[in-house]
């Protein structure tokens, strides 16, 4: 490894994640070197279906993404929004032309795994960017002018400085703060099944099913599938990570009143995966020194805004931007990129958690939101979102 504190050393991202491969990007754009250390010996990016706002867009075509991104991911006409006891048709919020005309790029939704892949194939034709796999943090220390990472296995590297991308469980943000994250109150179901198994074209919309106490989402990840659904309920907290076999029967009697529509759906998906969804209160700082978060290690989110790899991705261009500006004082970059993203992702957290609580409203707080969403016009339920989709890194 280069010696840290040589200006040519490179900056370490720990994970090599959406968020970590993102940066990486991001700042070999901008002619930085830097070498990604992911823990795992071999990427394997799980979970099902990822929705990319237009404010995600618009940066991934920026890094030469666009095309990729039109084969393999969907573009949806618009989010679906019923009910999901009666089964009927509360609002719909137009996306495909009519969006990316208005915040001129496009809403899609991918796999997972398809955007992972995305993302790694570009990092891997850059010649600033260096991957190291099987790269476990356990500690790091500062240099004179840079960062000792050591793994879990007692292998060293250093560099200028370190961006910890290493997700909801961070190693970096615990060895800084010591903050665990704490169980939300909900758990995420999550299933994937052919593109068939839906009764009506799946391609058209992100579907939003309300219900008390649970809501559901389902679409179509890409051109040929597969159908993506996601489930939220309460209860107890299911076992910690990605993956965990979800006993089918404890989903099924929680959408037991459902309506027949939602209720047929669910049973066409035989393998269903459960994690629980984890709250961070939001950190008064996200690093010292030559030490920053990005992403879920920095402010994880309630997936109720669809927004949270977004938010990675955004991260990753606001800090490679500020990078860019004074490369040689790395320290002061760094505390500008979270000066700036502070008051956004404070927004998203915030407006993601009240999506939660009117998704699953009960009695009369549900009826009165059913009502309300068929008189709104769809102009203002258009406009709503513009703070969200309409922000530009650059601006």
């Amino acid at each position: 490894m280069t010696p840290g504190g040589s200006k040519n050393a490179p900056i370490l991202i720990a994970g090599g994640g959406i968020g970590g491969l993102s940066a990486a990007i991001a700042l070999a754009e901008r002619g930085l070197h830097v070498l990604v250390l992911e823990a795992e010996p071999e990427f394997a990016e799980i979970g099902a279906g990822i929705q990319i706002g237009p404010n995600g867009s618009r940066i991934l075509r920026a890094w030469g993404l666009g095309d990729a991104l039109a084969r393999q991911a969907a573009r949806p006409e618009r989010i679906l929004i019923r009910d999901g006891r009666k089964g009927r048709r509360l609002a719909a919020i137009p996306l495909g032309d009519q969006a990316e005309a208005r915040y001129g790029a496009p809403y899609y939704v991918a796999e997972r795994r398809v955007l992972h892949r995305i993302l790694l194939d570009k990092a891997l034709t850059k010649a600033e960017v260096e991957i190291l796999s099987g790269f476990r943090i356990a500690s790091f220390s500062w240099l004179r002018t840079g960062i000792a990472v050591m793994s879990a296995s007692g292998r060293e590297a250093h560099g200028q400085a370190l961006i910890g991308a290493d997700g909801v469980h961070s190693q970096l943000r615990t060895l800084l703060f010591g903050r665990p994250p704490a169980y939300s109150g909900r758990n995420a179901w999550r299933a994937i099944a052919p593109l068939d198994a839906a009764d009506e074209p799946s391609h058209a919309a992100v579907n939003l099913w309300f219900g008390p106490n649970a809501h559901l989402v389902h679409y179509a990840c890409g051109p040929d599938g597969p159908l993506n659904a996601v489930a939220f309920t309460g209860g107890p907290p299911a076992s910690p990570g990605w993956g965990a076999r979800g006993d089918r029967n404890a989903l099924t009697s929680a959408f037991a009143e459902w309506a027949e529509a939602p209720r047929s759906l669910l049973s066409r998906f035989d393998h269903w995966a459960i994690w629980p969804l984890l709250r961070l209160p939001p950190l008064k700082r996200w690093g010292e020194e030559r030490v920053t978060l990005l992403g879920d290690a920095a402010h994880p989110l309630m997936p109720f805004l669809a927004s949270g790899a977004v938010m990675a991705i955004e991260d990753a261009a606001v800090l490679a931007a500020e990078l860019a500006r004074s490369p040689r004082d790395i320290e002061a970059a760094f505390r500008r990129y979270e000066t700036r993203r502070m008051p956004r992702v404070s927004r998203v957290q915030k407006a993601s958690e009240r999506m939660g609580e009117i998704y699953q409203m009960t009695g009369a707080m549900r009826l009165a939101r059913n009502l309300t969403l068929g008189a709104l016009p769809t102009s203002l339920l258009v406009s709503r979102n513009d703070w969200l989709y309409g922000y530009c890194v650059e601006a």
